[in-house]
């Protein structure tokens, strides 16, 4: 992080958040957040001392609604939540923990007032991120659309040419609401700006309205359609200040998806200037490995402060890695893969989903139309991209550290296309020595590696249940 934090603010980037779920060390909720490996007070305060000496500011973005299925899988916790045991589908293959909060709890207002109290405490920054994104489990009919129950509606199908959002009944939106004024009172947020998603406003324009002073809105959005000009106009109508968040589109993809993500940010960007955006705040999650996200992070901050003026991508990645010529192509030409093959799967990319499903993801795109020389066009780019890699002199040890993640992304792209080739019976001109399972096991052990490289050791778990899910169908 203090190494991530000089290299944003070598491109003018001057806000960092750290997303929190139960990964704060909260006094008192050990049971909950030790599991998690959390940031001690004394991390953060070493960490705001290091982002302050480079004129960054640090946030801590406690989310205190939704997305708290650590919190309520904790037996202490489990009857706070709005929907008791999570959700399930109708036909019983499908279930999602419980992650919401039931609002019109005392005690869930208890818990989630002193969580951001004590984030803000520690962070001591001018502004607090209370997430309140993705509130789903307060409309089950959400989850249904989500997982595709035969005869159920789409709740957001109407909602800006079916983009995204999540509406809320009538009495959950009086809840939320409440819940945002309750917030925006805390003491320990006298002062400060309240920064919060704005996807539960999107469905429900009239709530703008009703927000307290003092709230900055986020409005997010991942894929180059997302209607950012439309949300921002009604924001900015509003008299509602707001900030942009688009993507790295690193999290899912392995290598990142560049084209979606361009699109993306350049559609965040210009919504942003439009409407008078007071910021842009660049998300990623839990990516496979880190170094996808640079070009995301790398892009974004050259189009926030030069809308005008896109920069040479390929050539500002190459300084992120420390100067290091060719990584930065590199990066180009892995990002690119996913738009060597049609149809295009969002968010993971079409050659990530054939990494992630054991090549299954291939079939449906054959189905649909791709045919062998789209797998040829990939090898043919990752190719490429390991004869540069094996070209690149690293300039040091951070340098090293992404070509060998990069080296890493280019090995499971090309495994994916091996698996998607198994799966369609295509012959292969260049299988994995020893075979998938074999050539997958070593890309699992790489990744043990590279990972206790850069991060910490919890964590990991999530990861290692990721690939050790693709090694059961091989």
């Amino acid at each position: 992080l203090e190494g991530m934090t000089e290299r944003l603010a070598a491109r003018k980037v001057n806000h960092l958040e750290l997303y929190l779920e139960a990964s704060f060390d909260h006094p008192g909720h050990e049971e909950v957040c030790r599991p998690v490996g959390p940031y001690t007070a004394d991390d953060v305060e070493r960490l705001v001392r290091h982002a302050t000496r480079h004129h960054v500011e640090l946030v801590g973005q406690q989310n205190c609604l939704g997305h708290m299925d650590r919190w309520l899988a904790h037996p202490d916790h489990a009857a706070l939540a709005a929907l008791p045991g999570g959700y399930s589908t109708p036909d019983g293959t499908a279930h999602e923990p419980a992650a919401c909060l039931a609002p019109a709890l005392p005690a869930s207002w208890q818990l989630a007032a002193e969580l951001v109290t004590n984030v803000a405490r520690a962070f001591d920054a001018a502004r607090v991120h209370v997430g309140l994104d993705e509130p789903i489990d307060l409309n089950p009919a959400v989850w249904d659309a989500i997982f595709d129950v035969p005869g159920a509606p789409v709740p957001w199908s109407g909602v800006d040419n079916g983009s995204f959002c999540v509406p809320l009944p009538p009495e959950r939106r009086t809840q939320y609401m409440e819940w945002v004024r309750r917030l925006r009172n805390l003491p320990a947020l006298d002062g400060r700006d309240m920064l919060m998603w704005a996807d539960v406003m999107a469905p429900h324009p009239e709530l703008l309205d009703e927000l307290p002073g003092g709230v900055t809105l986020v409005e997010w959005g991942y894929e180059a359609d997302h209607p950012f000009d439309e949300r921002c106009g009604r924001i900015s109508a509003a008299g509602v200040p707001f900030w942009v968040a688009p993507g790295t589109s690193g999290w899912t993809s392995i290598s990142g998806r560049w084209h979606a993500m361009r699109g993306n940010v350049e559609a965040a960007a210009a919504a942003g200037v439009r409407h008078g955006a007071a910021g842009m705040l660049v998300a990623t999650w839990l990516t496979l490995p880190s170094g996808a996200d640079w070009p995301g992070f790398t892009w974004a901050a050259a189009r926030g402060w030069n809308p005008g003026r896109p920069p040479d991508l390929a050539a500002a990645l190459d300084l992120v890695a420390d100067g290091t010529a060719g990584l930065g192509e590199v990066w180009r030409r892995l990002g690119e893969v996913h738009d060597l093959v049609a149809p295009a799967i969002q968010e993971a990319g079409s050659v990530s989903d054939m990494f992630r499903t054991s090549g299954m993801a291939a079939i449906g795109l054959a189905l649909n139309g791709m045919p062998p020389a789209m797998l040829a066009a990939v090898d043919g780019s990752l190719a490429a991209a390991d004869e540069l890699l094996r070209a690149a002199r690293p300039a040091g040890p951070s340098a090293e550290l992404f070509r060998e993640e990069l080296a890493w992304v280019a090995g499971a792209l090309r495994w994916g296309t091996a698996a998607a080739r198994h799966r369609l019976d295509w012959a292969d001109p260049d299988p994995p020595p020893g075979g998938l399972r074999s050539g997958l096991s070593r890309l699992v052990a790489e990744e043990d590696r590279l990972w206790h490289l850069r991060n910490r050791p919890e964590g990991h778990e999530v990861v290692a249940a990721h690939l050790a899910a693709i090694g059961e169908d091989v």
